[in-house]
C-alpha cells in the first residue's frame, strides 16, 4: 500500500515576508563585496595604505563577529518584525553614510554602522520563518535564502562597474543602496504583521528570560563544530573578494573590467550551490559529505585563481570556488533546524553564534591580507589565506549524519547532537 506524504505549502504572506527580508539582505552584501571593484578608486581618492585599505575590508566582518550575538540575543525579549525593521534602518543610514563619506573615519564608520546589525538579519528571520514556514520545506526556504547572499555579492561585482560609471563614483553609488534600503524598510513596516513570530508561551502572557535561547543552542555540538569551522570559509572569501582584484590586476596583467567578470563568477557559483545543493544532498541521503567535503577542496580551488592569466580558466575556477563555498551552507543550516525539541530562538541563537564566528574569519583574513600584503607581498598573503578552508573541512566530519538515509533508517533519536 502506499502512502503520500504531503509537504505543506507556503503560503502567500510568508512568500511575501522572506521575499522583502532577502531583498535587504541582498543590499547589505551588495555593499559589502562591492568593496573589492571600489577599492583601487576609494584607495586613489582617499589616499589610503594597503594597510588601511585591509582594515576598511575587515570592518564589516570584525563588526559582524563582535554585535551579531548581542543585536539576536534581542530575540528573545523583542518581537522579530521590529528588530529587523531597526537592523534595515541602521543599514540605510550607515550606507547612506558611507556614500556622504569624504574622509576615511566617516568611510570606516559609515561600514562598520552597516555591519554591526547586518550578521543579525539571519535570527530574528529564523524566528519568523520557524513560525510561518513548516520544517519539511525548511532546506528548500534556507537553499532560496543561501542563494539571496551571493547574489547579492555577484551584483557587487557585475553590476556595481556599472552603476559606479553610470552615477558617477563609488559614493553615488551607495547613496543609491542607502535609498534602496530605505524604500525596503517602509515595504517591511506596511507589509509583515506585528503578530508573525510571536511564540506560544509569549501569547500567554509567559516571560523568556534574556539569555536562555543562547544556552541552550550551545548545548548541542553542532552548534559549536559549525561556529567553530565556519571561520576558515569567511577567511579566505573575503581576503580573496577584497584584495584579488588588485592581485589580478598589480601580478597577472589583467584588467580590472577582466578581473570584475572573474570575480564576478564567484557568487554565480555560490546562487548555483546554494540552489542545487539541497537536491543533490536529498539524492545522496547523507548530509554530511555535502558539508565536510568542501573545506578539503576548496584551498585548491581559491589558490588556483593565483597561478594563471587565461581568462577562461579564471573563470571556471571562480565559478567553481563560489560553488563550493556556497553548496555546504543550507545544508549546514539546516542542521540546526533539526535538532530535536530545540526551540524556534535557539535555533535562532545558534546561526547567529554561526554568523558571528564567520564573521571574525572573514575580519581576520582581510586584516591578514593587509599586513602580510605589506611585509610579504599581495601573492603570498593571499596563498597563505587559501589554507584556511582545512579548519572547517576537518571540524566538520565530527558533525552527526542526519540526512535522509539517517531518518529512514530510524537513527535521528539516537543522534548525539
Amino acid at each position: 500500500m502506499e502512502t503520500n506524504v504531503q509537504i505543506p505549502r507556503i503560503n502567500g504572506r510568508a512568500w511575501l515576508m522572506v521575499v522583502i527580508a532577502w531583498i535587504g539582505y541582498m543590499i547589505m552584501n551588495l555593499s559589502n563585496f562591492s568593496i573589492g571593484v571600489m577599492m583601487p578608486d576609494i584607495i586613489r581618492d582617499l589616499e589610503l595604505s594597503l594597510r588601511e585599505a585591509g582594515w576598511l575590508s575587515a570592518s564589516a566582518w570584525l563588526m559582524k563577529a563582535a554585535l551579531t550575538l548581542p543585536v539576536a540575543i534581542l530575540v528573545a525579549k523583542f518581537n522579530p518584525k521590529y528588530l529587523l525593521q531597526a537592523i534595515f534602518i541602521t543599514v540605510a543610514a550607515g550606507v547612506i553614510m558611507q556614500g556622504l563619506a569624504q574622509n576615511y573615519l566617516m568611510l570606516f564608520i559609515g561600514r562598520s554602522l552597516v555591519y554591526c546589525v547586518a550578521g543579525a538579519v539571519l535570527a530574528p528571520l529564523a524566528v519568523l520563518k520557524i513560525s510561518m514556514i513548516a520544517k519539511e520545506r525548511m532546506v528548500f526556504i534556507n537553499g532560496l535564502e543561501n542563494f539571496t547572499g551571493p547574489a547579492g555579492q555577484a551584483m557587487g561585482t557585475a553590476v556595481v562597474p556599472f552603476l559606479i560609471a553610470t552615477m558617477g563614483g563609488w559614493r553615488d553609488t551607495l547613496l543609491l543602496l542607502g535609498v534602496v534600503t530605505v524604500a525596503v524598510n517602509i515595504i517591511w513596516a506596511l507589509s509583515v504583521r506585528k503578530e508573525a513570530g510571536i511564540t506560544a508561551d509569549q501569547k500567554s502572557g509567559g516571560k523568556i528570560k534574556l539569555l536562555a535561547p543562547l544556552r541552550e543552542a550551545l548545548r548541542y555540538k553542532t552548534v559549536w563544530l559549525l561556529a567553530l569551522g565556519w571561520p576558515g570559509t569567511g577567511f579566505v572569501w573575503n581576503a580573496t573578494y577584497s584584495f584579488w582584484p588588485t592581485y589580478a590586476v598589480d601580478t597577472l596583467g589583467i584588467t580590472m573590467a577582466q578581473a570584475g567578470l572573474v570575480l564576478g563568477l564567484l557568487p554565480f557559483g555560490s546562487m548555483v550551490g546554494s540552489l542545487t545543493a539541497p537536491k543533490l544532498t536529498d539524492l545522496m541521503g547523507v548530509d554530511k559529505l555535502m558539508i565536510c567535503t568542501w573545506g578539503f577542496i576548496l584551498p585548491f580551488a581559491y589558490g588556483s585563481l593565483l597561478f594563471t592569466d587565461s581568462i577562461p580558466l579564471l573563470c571556471l575556477l571562480s565559478f567553481f570556488a563560489g560553488y563550493g563555498a556556497y553548496a555546504f551552507v543550507p545544508i549546514a543550516f539546516t542542521a540546526i533546524y533539526k535538532i530535536p525539541a530545540i526551540s524556534p530562538r535557539a535555533v535562532a541563537m545558534g546561526i547567529a553564534f554561526i554568523v558571528m564566528f564567520n564573521g571574525l574569519g572573514g575580519g581576520l583574513g582581510g586584516l591578514l591580507v593587509g599586513y602580510l600584503g605589506a611585509e610579504l607581498g599581495l601573492a603570498s598573503a593571499l596563498k597563505i589565506c587559501c589554507l584556511s578552508p582545512f579548519i572547517f573541512g576537518l571540524l566538520t566530519l565530527f558533525l552527526p549524519e542526519t540526512g535522509r538515509k539517517a531518518q529512514a533508517r530510524g537513527l535521528a533519536g539516537n543522534i548525539r547532537y
